[in-house]
């Protein structure tokens, strides 16, 4: 790969995807090659089958590899919520007199921030949700200002080391890749999908997939509380599969979803229908929509408790912002959870044309949190910065 690409890897809940791109214009971006395979998935931190998984990697990487004719050396890969833990802590150091705030200030103030780092946990990626100087001056970037002292609400990101660093590292260092960057996927979604005056107000975004959700209280350049469970689009429709006795396959099912609108008004006699190889099934509209809703309720049971774990009350009348592949596609789904959890959700996806799908929203989400690390790791960038602090 040239200088200016890189290469991530999304291992969402039911397939993995691997990009290569680049900065474009006007905050675009170029694709070199994308690979996307499905594979086993995982629950409550543990992947169904590693073999599986592996596969999967392997497929996604050689193939995009081929459409791009580049060998992939480097790879940033996605932490899913499922296997990551944000810690935040308040901390300040103080200086001799005051001066100008310079990057090994922000550096110490981390290093020194994070001492009782849980065991089997490893630090991925640290934020600042703002610091604060000794003027009471609250900023996203203190660098250059002058202070005798320096206080940080910080975020901390770490990553489980046995169920994930070890299992990705190993597969990633036997095909091949010489150096893996892990990035808390949430991290990425809030920085590159908020805007910043919304973010420093502070926002909740909620990522559904189709076997995992993540819950993130976000403000300024951090996260102040995650919660991630196995909950997802794909139980919606095992809830819709197990309700009856119709005889309609699983997929079928999945392709019917896909067809309703919650919020339509039909006919009482309404039926759906959907011609699978040489078998058509069918099933009353109403009844479709009736156990799809009751699907639905059982994610907002989940909202409800992460809402009620957070006990922040100033954000009670924040919206939710949605975004991830497992229910934004199902029209009329944001609807029914706004009404069921009585507060506004709104559906946020990435400012890109031909692009702007929430289930796109990890992957680009990824790539451009890779080529941001990718520039601040940068010879210049570091020398600029530090001459400028």
């Amino acid at each position: 790969m040239n200088r200016r690409s890189v290469a991530v890897l999304d291992v969402a809940s039911s397939a993995v995807t691997v990009l290569i791109g680049e900065r474009g214009v006007n905050n675009t971006f170029v694709f070199k090659g994308v690979h996307t395979e499905k594979y086993d998935g995982f629950a409550d931190a543990e992947f169904f089958d590693v073999k599986d998984l592996q596969r999967a990697v392997f497929t996604a990487l050689s193939e995009t590899e081929r459409s791009c004719s580049d060998r992939i050396k480097e790879l940033y890969v996605g932490v899913p919520g499922e296997f990551c833990k944000v810690l935040t802590r308040r901390y300040s150091i103080s200086f001799q007199s005051k001066r100008k705030v310079t990057p090994f200030d922000l550096n110490a103030l981390f290093e020194q921030g994070l001492t009782d780092a849980p065991q089997g946990w490893s630090l991925i990626r640290r934020a600042a949700v703002y610091y604060v100087t000794s003027d009471n001056r609250r900023t996203i970037d203190p660098v250059g200002m002058i202070s005798d002292s320096l206080e940080g609400y910080l975020s901390y990101f770490l990553a489980d080391e046995r169920r994930f660093l070890e299992v990705l590292g190993n597969m990633l260092a036997e095909y091949g890749v010489k150096k893996v960057t892990y990035l808390p996927v949430s991290l990425a979604e809030a920085l590159y999908l908020i805007p910043s005056e919304k973010r420093d107000e502070g926002a909740i975004l909620l990522d559904i997939g189709y076997m995992s959700m993540t819950f993130s209280v976000v403000c300024g350049n951090g996260i102040l509380y995650q919660s991630a469970c196995s909950a997802g689009g794909g139980h919606v429709a095992a809830h819709v599969y197990g309700e009856g006795e119709d005889g309609i396959p699983f997929h079928v099912i999945e392709a019917m979803m896909a067809k309703v609108n919650l919020s339509s008004r039909d006919a009482g006699d309404s039926v759906i229908e959907y011609i699978d190889s040489d078998h058509t099934y069918s099933m009353p509209v109403q009844t479709l929509k009736e156990r799809i809703k009751d699907g639905l309720d059982l994610i907002c049971e989940v909202i409800n408790k992460c809402l009620e774990l957070y006990k922040d009350r100033s954000f009670d009348t924040k919206p939710i912002l949605l975004t991830g592949g497992g229910i934004t596609g199902l029209r009329g789904a944001r609807e029914h959870l706004s009404g069921r959890l009585n507060k506004v959700v709104e559906i946020v996806v990435p400012n890109l044309p031909y692009y702007n799908k929430a289930a796109q929203s990890s992957l680009l989400s990824l790539l451009d949190m890779a080529l941001t690390v990718k520039r601040e790791n940068s010879f210049f960038y570091k020398f600029f910065k530090t001459i400028g602090g």
